[in-house]
């Protein structure tokens, strides 16, 4: 399905039981699309509303103006995609890696829109000063060649974990979706990831319900950074999805349903509460 939201057109997913009275919004990491939700999807579809979109540039949705796809940009674009679909009330937000960040975002600029937080395989921190030159040099790169390549190149040695066969359904899924993703998007995004900032300081301001998943052999956004996650976070609890890597919910998407359906359920089952600033959740 498409929608036109602040002036882009979105591609999004919107299945499952709208009558339950929680709806669950799935953000995909860079440089993916909403294909990465596909265990999640048929997994909480019976206990939820779920919405998945594509986000600005990536996966069926447009990709706008050029120059940096940023993360206040994307929690933007998401408010008002809810909007479009009259999902009026609080959502449970799961954003993973590229997601986890925008999920930042989303609860600075509309965190009225939030009941509960899912942030898997992500960090609060932002990017250290060689962090921000590696993906510069990539968006160049990407930019160069004309394709995705230079990201796959630099994001595969450790996507998954070392226990996942290589040329696994898993491996070959993921990077295809990689591949699908154009030059302008993994030069965008790569610039918009590096320009954003720090999180660890707005981490003790949310109050929301919050899961933080991670797996255990995950390179790129190690335990620890959960770890550090969790510490800050006023109603956390972390779950660690077993011989998995960064690709925690295709990896291992048994437990990574089970951990994150039992989340959605206790949730539901809670009355909203209101919030420090007022607002009910």
């Amino acid at each position: 399905m498409i929608a036109e939201i602040n002036g882009v057109k979105l591609a999004y997913s919107d299945t499952g039981a709208s009558s339950s009275g929680v709806t669950v919004l799935l953000v995909h990491g860079y440089p993916l699309n909403r294909s990465m939700w596909d265990p999640q999807l048929g997994a909480l579809r019976s206990v939820a509303r779920v919405i998945a979109p594509d986000l600005r540039g990536f996966g069926a949705s447009e990709a706008g103006p050029a120059g940096p796809l940023t993360v206040d940009q994307h929690a933007d674009d998401l408010a008002g995609l809810l909007d479009v679909l009259g999902a009026v009330e609080p959502v449970i937000y799961c954003g993973l890696s590229m997601g986890g960040y925008v999920g930042f975002a989303f609860w600075r600029r509309h965190r009225r829109r939030v009941r509960a937080l899912v942030l898997a395989d992500t960090r609060a921190t932002n990017d250290p000063p060689l962090a921000v030159e590696s993906r510069v040099k990539l968006a160049r790169e990407a930019e160069a060649v004309g394709g995705p390549q230079p990201a796959i190149d630099a994001m595969k040695p450790k996507l998954f974990s070392p226990t996942l066969r290589a040329g696994s359904p898993v491996e070959r899924m993921t990077l295809a979706m990689m591949a699908g993703s154009s030059a302008r998007a993994v030069a965008d995004g790569a610039r918009g990831l590096a320009l954003r900032g720090d999180s660890t300081e707005l981490l003790a301001s949310i109050d929301v319900p919050t899961l933080v998943i991670v797996g255990e052999h995950d390179q790129l956004t190690p335990p620890s950074d959960s770890e550090a996650m969790v510490a800050r976070l006023l109603n956390a609890r972390l779950e660690r999805i077993d011989q998995a890597g960064h690709m925690a919910n295709l990896e291992n998407p048994d437990q990574f349903n089970a951990v994150l359906i039992e989340f959605v359920r206790r949730v539901a089952s809670t009355p909203a509460s209101v919030s420090r600033d007022g607002e009910r959740r």
